[in-house]
């Protein structure tokens, strides 16, 4: 998980020490709130770590993140942009329960204004593709709590 600064100690050396410490970015106060939510998208984006790699699977369904490629059975199933990024989160985070916030912070950003209905439409959509078109259970529903990746 990326972790940024945010203070307000603005010295050269509070700004390397926090760098050093660990900190993958360094904000001091005062801040524009746009400026900060920039920063919060931009090291998500940059985050490396277990599961951002090209390829992805789970059971039958396996993702080529660099050609942006879905096959389930090795037969191709074509998602859309917002299905496909979706997919790839709840594979990157196999075996945990994700919750509609945390999803629509992940897929959808932080500056997302809608309900959280929409990770609802979207998993049903893959549901459909996947789950349904293959005969296989793959997106699994935690009630009250989110969606989770199961391998049977």
């Amino acid at each position: 998980m990326p972790v940024i600064m945010l203070t307000a100690r603005d010295s050269v050396m509070d700004k390397v020490s926090g760098l050093d410490s660990g900190a993958d970015d360094y904000v001091t106060k005062p801040f524009a709130i746009e400026e900060l939510l920039a920063r919060i998208r931009a090291a998500l984006r940059n985050q490396t770590g277990p599961g951002t790699g090209t390829c992805l699977s789970a059971g039958e369904v396996s993702m080529d993140v660099e050609r942006h490629q879905v096959t389930v059975k090795g037969t191709p199933v074509e998602l859309t942009k917002k299905e496909f990024d979706l997919l790839r989160h709840l594979l990157e985070n196999k075996g945990r329960v994700l919750s509609r916030e945390a999803l629509l912070d992940a897929v959808w950003g932080f500056d997302f204004v809608g309900e959280t209905n929409s990770v609802d439409v979207y998993i049903r959509f893959l549901r459909g593709k996947l789950d349904d078109a293959f005969g296989i259970k793959l997106i699994h529903t935690v009630r009250g709590v989110g969606y989770v990746i199961k391998e049977d």
